[in-house]
């Protein structure tokens, strides 16, 4: 007896070691994978991958190390994790094969790959274009991937650069992902630092639907720390309704991603909300509001969950007192599509 005691004790601490591993392996690769770590001295690797779910695709996220993005916008503090230097074409191409190399057991279930590098991936200045075209043939060779998705500023879309990256990889449909963040003039100059006018993004928008691709704008839930909660809902329901106009007119097919504003660290628009009374962040029940009541309408939408592990204490929707794993779980749901279950729960 003894001896069945002590073997089970055993069992039970190898367990614990087991799962403590597996906690442990699940913190660093998988969904919590944390994303302010950055390499920017190794050139070779790049700021982050992911193989994550998304809107029920399986999706590819990688962000390059690649020269840091020329606009210091208020409310952003990536390009502070960005290389200061140029990188190479060579270098980036070595960052795309490290990722596939890490990823190859995942390579044959992939539906889509999302490109980023803290910036504007077209952007010449801190990308070249050509690594961007190698990248998309090398795609093709992936099967199953229909969809690559660009993530850039409008004003730096070019349509011989993208005509020539569809050329790389006719199969796969072509789509923008760009920062929109709010109708409002006053907040997009003053109070986020964008320095992109309205007209700026309309005539990016004219050479999106000239180069025939497909669009996703992020839209911020709360963009300015003077808003009350009604204020932050009427906002983001007319940048929306805005940017739906506006792909409808030029026959864009559009993809909206609703972000609850977080207080990212060292970014001004920080230390601004910090230093107002009245600031409280964005509640995920407004915006999950929000966000069943558009795609209610047949808008394409999904919520922006992630903090990017930038945000600081109070500065986000976790800090609200409607947050609960609950509420999160709801909001996980209905990006997954699954919206009964989420007007259930709700």
């Amino acid at each position: 007896m003894p001896n069945d005691l002590n073997r089970q004790d055993r069992w039970r601490n190898h367990m614990e070691t087991l799962e403590e591993r597996v906690r442990h392996l699940y913190n660093i690769y998988g969904q919590r994978k944390p994303m302010d770590q950055s390499y920017p001295q190794d050139t070779k690797r790049p700021y982050f991958f992911l193989h994550r779910t998304f809107l029920r695709e399986q999706d590819l996220l990688m962000i390059f190390n690649t020269k840091r993005c020329r606009y210091n916008c208020y409310f952003c503090s990536l390009p502070s994790l960005s290389s200061p230097m140029w990188v190479s074409e060579q270098d980036i191409l070595d960052q795309f094969e490290y990722v596939l190399n890490e990823l190859k057991h995942s390579l044959s279930v992939l539906d889509r790959i999302t490109i980023s590098n803290n910036g504007s991936v077209l952007d010449q200045e801190t990308m070249p274009p050509q690594s961007l075209i190698k990248i998309s043939r090398c795609i093709k060779e992936i099967r199953r991937v229909r969809t690559l998705i660009l993530e850039t500023r409008l004003e730096f879309v070019d349509c011989q650069t993208i005509k020539k990256i569809k050329e790389a990889n006719p199969k796969a449909t072509l789509d923008i992902l760009t920062g929109f963040e709010t109708l409002n003039p006053r907040i997009r100059d003053e109070i986020l630092g964008k320095r992109e006018s309205l007209g700026v993004f309309e005539d990016g928008l004219n050479r999106v639907a000239e180069s025939g691709v497909d669009l996703t704008a992020f839209v911020l839930f709360k963009p300015s720390p003077t808003m009350t909660d009604s204020e932050a809902y009427l906002e983001a329901s007319a940048s929306i309704e805005y940017l739906v106009e506006q792909c409808k007119r030029r026959n864009i097919k559009l993809t909206v991603r609703l972000n609850p504003m977080y207080a990212a660290k060292g970014s001004t628009w920080a230390k601004v909300a910090f230093a107002t009374p009245e600031y409280k962040p964005p509640r995920l029940s407004d915006t999950l509001k929000l966000a069943l009541e558009k795609r209610r309408m047949g808008i394409r939408i999904y919520i922006g969950l992630s903090t990017e592990n930038l945000d600081l204490q109070g500065g986000s929707y976790r800090f609200r007192e409607d947050y609960s794993p609950e509420l999160l779980k709801k909001a996980i749901l209905f990006n997954c599509c699954r919206i009964s279950e989420v007007m259930e729960v709700c």
